[in-house]
C-alpha cells in the first residue's frame, strides 16, 4: 500500500510500540507544490522565504480524532490536530508503519499553517505559511516566548495525537515529551496572539487564504492546475 503520498491522501501511523493506528490527511506539500510554483531564486532581497527556510521536504498535516486497532477501522474524520507541519509521510524521515488508504481533495480556502514568532535579520516576525511579518517585539520578548519553528517527524505528530487525547501511557516513556505543538504555534495561545494581530492591526479570524491572498500570496495558485 505504500505509494508515494500526494495532497489529499488520507494516512495511517502505525503507533511504534503497540498495534494501534492514528490517522491524518495530507494538507500542503512544500516540495510538490510550493517548489514547483515558487522560483526561490528570483525573491526579492527583502522577501523571507520561510517555507524554504525552515519547510523543505516537509507536509503540512491535519490528524484525526481516534486511535484504532486497525488501519480499516477509521470511523471518524473529526479533526484533533488542524495544522502541523512533518517531514514527508512517504520520507526515509518516518520510521512508522504508514499506508493510505483514501484521497479527499483539499479545500484550500479553509486549510491554515502554524503561526510563529521567528528572529532573523535583526528583526521578530510573525510567520504563517508564506507570510513574514515583521512586529515590534523585542529579540529578548520572543525568546521569553519561546515560538519557534514547528517542523516534527511522524513519529512526533503521532505521539501527539496521543497526547492530545489524554493517552499518553502509548508514548514509550523515554520519547515521551512534557508537551507537543502548544509551545509552538499561536493557535494555543489565544491571547498573546490575540495581542500580536492588535499590534499588527490584523484581524485574527480572518483565514489565512483571504490575509495571504490580500498580501499578494494567493494559496490557490498551488492547487489549481
Amino acid at each position: 500500500m505504500k505509494n508515494k503520498a500526494k495532497v489529499g491522501d488520507i494516512f495511517y501511523l502505525k503507533l511504534n510500540n503497540v498495534d494501534k493506528y492514528v490517522f491524518g490527511r495530507i494538507l500542503f506539500d512544500v516540495d510538490k507544490q510550493y517548489h514547483k510554483v515558487v522560483d526561490v531564486n528570483k525573491l526579492p532581497n527583502d522577501y523571507f522565504p520561510y517555507l524554504r527556510m525552515f519547510y523543505d521536504k516537509c507536509q503540512l498535516v491535519e490528524m484525526y480524532d481516534g486511535v484504532y486497532d486497525n488501519f480499516e477501522d477509521l470511523n471518524t474524520k473529526s479533526t484533533l490536530i488542524p495544522h502541523a507541519f512533518t517531514r514527508s509521510i512517504d520520507s526515509k524521515n518516518n520510521i512508522l508503519e504508514w499506508g493510505i488508504i483514501q484521497n479527499e481533495p483539499v479545500d484550500y480556502t479553509k486549510i491554515n499553517f502554524p503561526e510563529q514568532l521567528n528572529y532573523g535579520s535583526n528583526q521578530v516576525r510573525l510567520c504563517r505559511g508564506e507570510l513574514a511579518i515583521p512586529t515590534s517585539i523585542s529579540k529578548e520578548s520572543a525568546e521569553e516566548i519561546g515560538f519557534k519553528s514547528n517542523m516534527n517527524v511522524p513519529l512526533t505528530i503521532a505521539n501527539a495525537s496521543l497526547h492530545f487525547q489524554n493517552k499518553r501511557d502509548l508514548i514509550p516513556a523515554d520519547i515521551r515529551y512534557p508537551v507537543y505543538l502548544t509551545d509552538r504555534d499561536l493557535l494555543y495561545n489565544q491571547d498573546l496572539r490575540n495581542k500580536v494581530y492588535a499590534d499588527l492591526n490584523l484581524d485574527p479570524k480572518k483565514s489565512y487564504y483571504e490575509l495571504a491572498k490580500e498580501m499578494g500570496f494567493d494559496l490557490a495558485r498551488f492547487y489549481e492546475k
